[in-house]
């Protein structure tokens, strides 16, 4: 504390400042987080979301007319995905396949002019930006809608640490052009309610006001900045819808031969008791008919359920309505759900079937369903590396996603580890493939090597620190089914 005649001058201490600065710090980084309202907090309204159950006559009849009928194909779509478990498991096997393991990798690159520290500055930018995307959850949330409903409308959210995309609902959305190998799309402003602008980024109140002074403009084309769009099918441009629309029809087959089998059942549970009321041979009954009755009623009374009675003046016995005792009968429920299954390109024994099939068979069936995956991941690429050209730095980079899934990413481990021990510049793609981002990487081997002195530690054994010998095991693909069936039961073990 210090005083200059007139005024008592305070001077802060060293931990009052740290203190000062640390919530300064925090208060910043909070205000940099993106937020979308979902809701309007004001106001009293409430919001339902409600789908038709169309029948199976009529999305066949949409399919044959699909560029006007991609609202009521995708609502099928939507309505299936939350009705049915096996469309919804169709659509998040593809969905959640892929692993997003990237690398980075400069562009317009020249070894003879580059500065390293210019390099550097750059390269940890943009590796930063994308572990900020969360690139593994958004991206995968976009394909998931993309799978179900045939197109993807979003826009981005981003500060400066975080970032998210909102999903716009497509039935106000337009494709409108291709930018850079990317989707562009408009969104219909005469649908946006005026009052509900809060719940889009802050460009679309700047869009609307575009559309009010022109209101004969009100399909707007949303700003490259922010657009992000994927589309399932990208050989049709004048129509989006899911690429396992097709099956829908056999969803309804399912559940219909699941109602005839539980009817069935009901039936061959039931039985039937007939009372025999004696008669002469004038056909005249010889017992009077209130006893009989008195006689039913009594029998009703101690009938357990599915169990019938009835009364007549014949000769009757019980009777029941199973069926004919065949061991062979075909179960109609499950030969329809394998046959959806097929019908939508996909093996039937990664979901459960009865199927004997043998593991290579069916990793060459998962590799034909990679390549469906992989097409909507390119245009992912595309996607961030629009972005990534938009940010400022003397050495863009782009992204590249690797071809690793859930099925395959032990053979990519084992495919760059290789690599990598004959000098193929490829440990940022084990990393990769091992789950770490390129930012990880680059903490992780700081920490490791500099804080906590693991530099100098045994290297695990391997194969590449101790000789083997032996013949290498074949691959599944290679194997027959005899081969299949010997490897299972460990027949070899000791040989």
């Amino acid at each position: 504390m210090e005083h200059d005649g007139k005024n008592i001058i305070v001077t802060p201490s060293d931990d009052d400042i740290a203190r000062h600065q640390s919530a300064y710090n925090f208060a910043w980084k909070y205000a940099q987080l993106q937020k979308q309202q979902l809701v309007d907090l004001l106001s009293n309204r409430s919001t339902s979301t409600t789908f038709t159950r169309y029948t199976k006559e009529q999305i066949l009849q949409y399919m044959q007319s699909p560029s006007s009928n991609e609202k009521n194909i995708r609502n099928a779509s939507i309505y299936m995905y939350d009705a049915s478990s096996q469309y919804r498991r169709l659509i998040q096997y593809y969905a959640y396949m892929f692993m997003w393991a990237y690398n980075l990798t400069p562009i317009d690159f020249d070894v003879s002019k580059v500065k390293q520290d210019s390099f550097r500055k750059s390269y940890l930018k943009a590796v930063a930006q994308l572990d900020m995307m969360n690139l593994k959850h958004e991206l995968q949330k976009a394909m998931l809608v993309a799978l179900r409903e045939g197109v993807f409308y979003g826009v981005q959210w981003s500060g400066s640490n975080s970032y998210f995309i909102q999903r716009i609902n497509p039935d106000i959305c337009k494709l409108s052009s291709i930018v850079d190998g990317t989707w562009m799309y408009a969104v219909d402003f005469s649908q946006v309610k005026e009052d509900e602008l809060m719940l889009y980024p802050p460009e679309f109140t700047t869009l609307y006001e575009q559309y009010k002074a022109n209101s004969q403009q009100r399909w707007i084309e949303i700003p490259e900045s922010i657009s992000f769009c994927l589309k399932a099918d990208e050989t049709t441009k004048s129509y989006s819808i899911p690429p396992w629309a097709s099956t829908l029809p056999m969803l309804y087959d399912i559940e219909t031969y699941k109602s005839l089998q539980e009817t069935a059942s009901e039936i061959s549970n039931y039985k039937m008791i007939g009372l025999e009321i004696p008669v002469d041979d004038d056909g005249t009954p010889k017992m009077d008919y209130d006893l009989a009755l008195q006689y039913y009623e009594h029998m009703v009374n101690a009938l357990p359920p599915y169990v019938g009675a009835f009364m007549a003046p014949m000769k009757a016995s019980s009777y029941s309505f199973d069926k004919s005792g065949n061991l062979n009968d075909v179960d109609t429920v499950s030969r329809s759900e394998e046959q959806f299954w097929r019908e939508g390109g996909t093996s039937p024994l990664l979901f459960g079937s009865a199927d004997n099939n043998t593991a290579g068979a069916l990793k060459l069936s998962i590799s034909s369903d990679e390549e469906i995956v992989f097409a909507i991941v390119y245009q992912c690429e595309r996607l961030i590396n629009r972005i990534l050209k938009q940010m400022s730095g003397t050495t863009k980079f782009k992204i590249n996603f690797l071809p690793i899934t859930k099925f395959n990413q032990s053979d990519w481990i084992s495919y760059y580890k290789d690599a990598a021990a004959l000098g193929i510049p490829v440990k940022s793609s084990y990393a990769s493939a091992l789950g770490l981002s390129p930012n990880d990487v680059v903490g992780l081997n700081y920490v490791e090597m500099n804080m906590l002195g693991m530099g100098e530690l045994t290297p695990l054994v391997s194969g590449y620190t101790q000789s083997s010998a032996g013949r290498p095991t074949a691959d599944d693909t290679e194997l027959q089914e005899s081969g299949v069936q010997t490897r299972e039961s460990e027949a070899n073990t000791n040989r």
